[in-house]
């Protein structure tokens, strides 16, 4: 019995640091001699740019580490759904306990630790950070505590994780691609209400208009600042103003969005028979040495190391 249950819990351990950027398992009283190695079970999958995973186990805490966050850098948002058991986030100065029926959002880009008690599920949703419709101050703000799913957008998120998720109903890619995108719709409707209130909400409108756009469009190789910037009737110097207080600029949303449907798509065993440059070309990186320098610099890792790294 005891090789058996050592067995599972070094399976695990490897499952879960492979899914989610060398995620640490550890039992919740890790200095108890009698603590038990924590186990589980999870099963996932890829709707477009959003990665969907059902997650079991026995009570335990994960731990994506400093160094770990140093080694294998992940610039994703992570939503955890509970759909039984309680868990907890820490991250930064935040604690936020989620119960069955809520969901959280944190940063992987981040150290932070969950704590997972009882014998718990919970649906986890994965997406580039700038995939959300929302601006970056939205997103942080909506960081600071639970979202019950019991009304409103998040039911109908709630309805979303158990068909697409739960239920891990198979679906063709270009079916896969929409559900991810109606996925995220519905994570940032959800998300929407913790906007900063005294912000100029027709600014932030119009910034949501655009980003749906840009992602709408983003294969396409002629999208740059003064194509959106006349597809929303303004000049392009007025579509900077819009964004000068954002992280980002407009080119840069659209580089960094195409550089994460890259290594997403570079990533998917589905799409191994594919080259890396014809990867790349399809998200309008013709110039194979600017596309690997491009790369490089967002994710700190050549294209080639991000195929190994998820075949291994």
């Amino acid at each position: 019995m005891g090789a058996t249950t050592d067995t599972a819990a070094e399976v695990w351990r490897e499952q879960l640091g492979g899914a989610f950027g060398r995620l640490v398992p550890e039992a919740i009283e890790a200095r108890a001699l009698a603590a038990r190695a924590p186990t589980g079970w999870m099963a996932g999958t890829h709707l477009g740019a959003l990665a969907a995973y059902e997650v079991s186990g026995t009570p335990q805490v994960v731990r994506r580490t400093p160094t770990a966050v140093k080694r294998m850098p992940v610039d994703l948002f992570k939503i955890c759904v509970q759909v039984r058991g309680r868990a907890t986030v820490f991250q930064d100065d935040r604690e936020i306990a989620i119960e069955p029926g809520q969901m959280a959002i944190y940063d992987t880009g981040r150290p932070y630790h969950l704590r997972l008690e009882q014998h718990w599920t919970c649906a986890v949703l994965a997406f580039p950070r700038d995939a959300l419709s929302l601006p970056e101050h939205a997103v942080l703000a909506s960081m600071n505590r639970p979202y019950p799913l019991a009304g409103g957008p998040g039911a109908v998120l709630a309805g979303f994780v158990n068909s697409a998720v739960l239920q891990r109903q198979p679906a063709r890619e270009a079916a896969a691609d929409r559900l991810g995108e109606a996925g995220l719709h519905l994570i940032a409707g959800t998300l929407s209400e913790a906007a900063v209130p005294d912000t100029d909400a027709a600014a932030d409108a119009l910034r949501l208009q655009v980003l749906t756009y840009i992602r709408t469009h983003l294969g396409e190789a002629d999208l740059t600042h003064a194509r959106v910037a006349a597809a929303h009737h303004m000049a392009p110097r007025t579509l900077h103003r819009l964004f000068e207080h954002e992280p980002c600029t407009v080119t840069d949303i659209i580089r960094g969005r195409r550089l994460d449907a890259v290594r997403r798509d570079l990533s998917d065993p589905l799409l191994a028979h594919r080259s890396i440059a014809a990867v790349a070309a399809r998200w309008c990186f013709p110039d194979q040495a600017h596309f690997t320098r491009a790369f490089h610099a967002r994710f700190g890792i050549n294209p080639s190391v991000a195929r190994r790294n998820a075949v291994n």
